[in-house]
């Protein structure tokens, strides 16, 4: 597919032989969703690789701001929406690649991030250094499909979960209380009870320690400190 490029003259495309240059590290990216909690917990699991990836800007509700390589959106939201902010990220000029990152995505949906502009479309299945490396490719020119990443570990064991509880799993993770998390929501008390439980059986764990260090295999892994904590908290139990 063919990636969106910005006309800014200090990035070219190729060099006087006609061979795509090696881009300059770390990458310049900016993480895109609706939800703050979410793109923190994204930016943490980019984390660990800070020497290769550099999260310049978050942008919660709207579009880049500022200049980078890549925009990487997380289509929480929904697709249809997340088709509509692609092609208004394209249209702004500002980013040079958009890769979304998805749980699933049709046939129809990739047809549909293609036209609007997209370099790629990424499966959230993928642990943190696979998407770091896919990132690298995608800024290099590489053609990256959904099928390359389908693979991923993990991805078929998994029991699929809701938007709302993927909300609260994120939560969860970064160390958020029952009371919090209704308060971040506009939930009661009981609902994130309900949710909470609900998670636990799908997750097929006992507490929230358990269920902080599962949220990895969803793209919503907490900060490496604090997976540390919990890994300690787990083996002392």
């Amino acid at each position: 597919m063919t990636p969106h490029r910005t006309t800014d003259d200090s990035r070219p495309a190729t060099n006087g032989d006609g061979v795509r240059p090696l881009k300059r590290f770390p990458l310049e990216v900016a993480l895109v969703n609706d939800y703050e909690i979410i793109v923190r917990g994204l930016h943490a699991m980019l984390e660990p690789f800070s020497d290769r990836i550099a999260i310049v800007e978050h942008e919660v509700g709207g579009t880049p701001q500022r200049r980078a390589d890549i925009a990487l959106f997380d289509t929480f939201a929904g697709r249809r929406d997340a088709i509509h902010r692609a092609e208004q990220i394209v249209k702004d000029g500002l980013v040079e690649h958009i890769v979304l990152y998805t749980w699933d995505a049709t046939d129809a949906f990739l047809e549909e991030a293609r036209e609007a502009g997209v370099s790629a479309v990424v499966l959230k299945s993928m642990a943190g250094a696979d998407l770091v490396d896919t990132l690298e490719r995608v800024a290099q020119g590489d053609d990256v499909e959904l099928s390359r990443t389908e693979g991923a570990s993990g991805a078929s064991n998994r029991e699929p979960l809701s938007m709302r509880e993927r909300e609260v799993l994120a939560m969860l993770a970064l160390g958020y209380r029952n009371a919090e998390i209704a308060s971040e929501l506009y939930l009661s008390i009981d609902t994130v009870k309900t949710y909470v439980r609900r998670l636990f059986q799908k997750l097929d764990v006992n507490n929230r320690t358990q269920a902080a260090l599962r949220a990895g295999d969803y793209g919503l892994a907490p900060p490496a400190s604090r997976v540390e904590r919990l890994s300690s908290e787990r083996a002392d139990r």
